[in-house]
Formats: C-alpha cells, sequence, structure tokens
C-alpha cells in the first residue's frame, strides 16, 4: 500500500512536496489554462513528477485527447476522472490509444461503470463520502481487486479535506483492514490547502504504521462486521 498527496498547481510549488508522492488535482487548473498548449502546461508541471493526474471530466473526445496528451507528456499511466453521463466505452478505447488507464472516481450513487473486454476497470474511492466504516467495506469488499487508489481525508461539520490524523474517521483502522485483505493499491492524501503543510508528518506516520499493520490482528468485532457483509455478498443470511 502506497501513500500519495494530492497537490493543486494553483496554490503549491513542486519544492513543497519535494520527496513526496504526489498526484496533481487539475480540475481547475486545466480550466483556467485549456487555451494553451499542452507541451507548455506539461513543462509547468512536470517539476512536481506526478505519478497520476485528476481531471475535469471532458464533454466529448476531443477534449479527452488533450488530456491524455498531457498525460503522455507528463509519462503517466493514470488519469482519475469522475465517469461521463455516457460514451464510456468510447473513452476506454482511446485512454486505452494511449496506454493510460481511467480510474473513474466512485462516490454512492454513482453507478460503476460498465467496461467491456478487454479494458481493465480502475476505480478511485472516496472514503469520507461512504458515511461510515460498514457502508465502505460493502463497497470495497466485492471491488477490492478493482480499486487503484483511495482518496483519504477527514470530515468535519459537514466539511471534507482536513488531515487524516485528526477527526471522526479512524484512517488506522481502514489500514488495518485493507492490509488484512491484501489491498495493494495507494491511499491519497488529499487535505485542504491550508492544510498541505501536514502532509509530510501524515505520510511518515502512514508509512510506519502500514509497516506494522500487516501483523496486527483484527478486533473481533471488525472480523465480525467483514464476516457478516461476506456472507450477504454470497447470498447468505
Amino acid at each position: 500500500m502506497d501513500v500519495l498527496v494530492e497537490v493543486n498547481p494553483l496554490s503549491a510549488k513542486p519544492e513543497d512536496t519535494s520527496g513526496l508522492w504526489v498526484t496533481l488535482n487539475l480540475v481547475d487548473y486545466v480550466k483556467s489554462r485549456w487555451g494553451r498548449s499542452i507541451p507548455e502546461l506539461a513543462i509547468e508541471l512536470e517539476g512536481y513528477e506526478p505519478v497520476a493526474i485528476r481531471v475535469p471530466t471532458p464533454r466529448n473526445v476531443r477534449n479527452l485527447v488533450r488530456l491524455l496528451e498531457l498525460a503522455n507528456y507528463l509519462n503517466l499511466n493514470n488519469v482519475i476522472l469522475n465517469p461521463p453521463a455516457s460514451g464510456v466505452t468510447r473513452f476506454l478505447r482511446v485512454a486505452a490509444e494511449y496506454n493510460i488507464t481511467l480510474s473513474w472516481v466512485i462516490k454512492p450513487g454513482i453507478s460503476i461503470p460498465t467496461v467491456p473486454p478487454p479494458h481493465r476497470l480502475s476505480l478511485t474511492v472516496n472514503v469520507p463520502s461512504f458515511g461510515g466504516l460498514r457502508r465502505l467495506l460493502e463497497f470495497i469488499l466485492p471491488n477490492l481487486g478493482s480499486i487503484h487508489f483511495m482518496y483519504a481525508h477527514n470530515v468535519k461539520g459537514g466539511r471534507g479535506g482536513y488531515p487524516v490524523m485528526n477527526g471522526p474517521i479512524d484512517y488506522l483502522k481502514i489500514i488495518r483492514i485493507l492490509a488484512s485483505l491484501g489491498w495493494d493499491g495507494a491511499l491519497v492524501l488529499s487535505y485542504r490547502d491550508e492544510y498541505a503543510g501536514s502532509y509530510r508528518s501524515d505520510v511518515n506516520a502512514l508509512k510506519t504504521f502500514i509497516e506494522s499493520a500487516g501483523s496486527t490482528v483484527l478486533d473481533k468485532g471488525t472480523i465480525r462486521m467483514l464476516n457478516s457483509i461476506m456472507r450477504r455478498l454470497m447470498g447468505g443470511s
């Protein structure tokens, strides 16, 4: 399990996250710079050395191609985005031509897109949006092998983007469960700009915990919950 941080290039410089594994949130960035050339944008972004980018959902294939070309210039294989209302198969076919995997952001109420062979399904899960551990696990367990990224942040007063180490969501418990399930994706810390200074210490703390979590035994309550969910998924009572 890797730990990444999400960075908005409009508010953070490459040196702010030096040494960290970065995903770039380009939703606002792309919208404000859409008229500029792709090589020009890539030069501006390459200093972050991102491992993935999150982009606005393109309205058509032509716009998707521009975003894929940007990912190509940055030597990336993963692009994160919300599923389009239609045209998923066309999007996947075009992305495959660029050797890029599209990872669909899934929240409660959003259906998992139908992905025809030979395309591979990749999902990005926004952890707080599920509103509780059981509901989160009910989604994770049957889709574990398809989940590539999990966006992690805490919620206070109905607003997200707070550090994972300070809030009501018990991320250490979630990580312990994910480790026991053998999940090998990436946890992406996604904080508000004013809390980006917590990234480095939180990444270090989580990495230390992950290294020890594999040998940690789950508590009986968690085991019962997992067994209950599995029985329901398998059609049992």
